[in-house]
């Protein structure tokens, strides 16, 4: 047997995959979910969005549903006078009878987005608490789905020794075993001389063939999963096997080791990553705000509110950092996709009356995606300190 993977061998493994793909029953939130829901728009209907709590106590005696009746009322009050308060009771009440059937298959929480006449309804799982909230508007309501995916990235875990290898895909505080790959690699032999180097070579080539066929599993789910990290615990020897068969487009996602037993939980799993994950996150939002700050004297980078929104409508948004407590009010202009802060009179680049926004910043976010920008959502104490010496919000841009 080689020590690598044959062309044969690759394409099974992918198939497996492909397969798992196909058919487990990953709640998994990814950037393109996001994507094509910033596009979504109605001229007039409303576009109900919904986020609501679905813990045990929430369960009991459909508690769940008062709830939603409260956030109604409330939104319903705010919600723009262009906006029909009937045609929002009713998506509001095809949510209601939709929940009632699926809660018992939800977890902790659900996102839903509806407007019928323009056929949109997507019902998204998520496997942790969120707070209630509901929005009617002329566009969904994103910015808790952004923050969840930015708090919750996708992520592929290996726990890995000589002879076996457990994979795992998570997100939003879940984990799903999706592979445990076994090798019959022979042990090592305790005889000396041309007996004991013989075997010893075949044990070798063996932890190699294993090593890499761990590799380009864990290549394929990142690949497929849309995972932004890789998290691997192993011995020494498997570790260093493992890495130097890791494709280079995987191993630039490794972003940490840790070290469990092979046999262990998942939900185990979950505790030992969780401060790897904090770090990782921490790095990366510090890792950002230098980034901006380098490319500000090439022009590169800009800070402010106004500076980004303006680069915003000028779509070379390739990176948007907000610190996540940031809020603003403002205006857009529905004709020409002008932003301001400004929150009245009209627009200044084509002299129609600007709509009022309760919370620019949410608008600056659905921009972002609709350009296919990275966002940075600031959390970690480290980099909001960071950001309180410029500002809470800067942009990276492509040109």
């Amino acid at each position: 047997m080689g020590t690598t993977l044959g062309a044969s061998e690759r394409e099974a493994l992918k198939q497996q995959v492909d397969q798992l793909v196909e058919q487990a029953p990953f709640n998994l939130l990814t950037r393109q979910h996001l994507l094509e829901l910033a596009t979504v728009e109605s001229d007039g209907a409303p576009i109900v969005s919904l986020y609501l709590n679905l813990s045990p106590r929430k369960r009991l005696k459909r508690a769940w549903a008062v709830a939603l009746k409260s956030m109604a009322r409330d939104a319903i009050e705010r919600q723009p006078t262009s906006i029909s308060a009937d045609a929002a009771r009713a998506e509001i009440d095809k949510i209601e009878r939709m929940l009632d059937e699926k809660i018992p298959d939800l977890e902790r929480g659900v996102a839903v987005f509806s407007c019928e006449p323009i056929d949109l309804w997507w019902l998204v799982p998520v496997p942790l608490q969120i707070k209630n909230r509901m929005e009617i508007g002329r566009r969904p309501f994103l910015r808790p789905l952004v923050r969840i995916l930015d708090e919750h990235d996708q992520y592929v875990v290996v726990l890995l020794d000589k002879r076996r290898a457990r994979l795992f895909v998570g997100q939003q505080g879940s984990i799903f075993e999706v592979l445990d790959l076994f090798e019959d690699t022979p042990p090592h032999q305790k005889q000396g001389g041309w007996s004991q180097m013989r075997f010893q070579r075949q044990h070798d080539a063996h932890v190699m063939w294993h090593a890499s066929a761990v590799g380009h599993a864990t290549s394929l789910l990142i690949e497929r999963f849309s995972a932004k990290h890789l998290l691997v615990s192993g011995t020494q020897e498997a570790l260093v096997e493992y890495k130097e068969q890791l494709p280079a487009s995987a191993a630039d996602r490794l972003d940490g080791t840790f070290s469990v037993p092979i046999d262990i939980p998942a939900n185990k799993i979950l505790e030992a990553i969780r401060p790897l994950q904090e770090e990782v996150e921490a790095r990366e939002e510090e890792r950002t705000i230098g980034e901006i700050q380098e490319a500000v004297s090439s022009g590169r980078g800009v800070w402010g509110i106004e500076d980004t929104l303006r680069v915003l409508v000028e779509q070379r948004v390739m990176k948007l950092i907000v610190d996540d407590r940031y809020h603003a009010t403002g205006g857009e202009c529905l004709h020409c996709g002008m932003m301001s802060i400004r929150d009245e009179g009209d627009c200044r680049s084509c002299g129609k009356p600007l709509a009022i926004v309760d919370d620019i910043v949410d608008v600056a976010l659905e921009r972002a995606l609709d350009q296919e920008a990275e966002l940075e959502l600031v959390r970690s104490p480290g980099a909001l300190e960071l950001l309180e010496g410029v500002a809470p919000i800067g942009a990276l841009l492509r040109f």
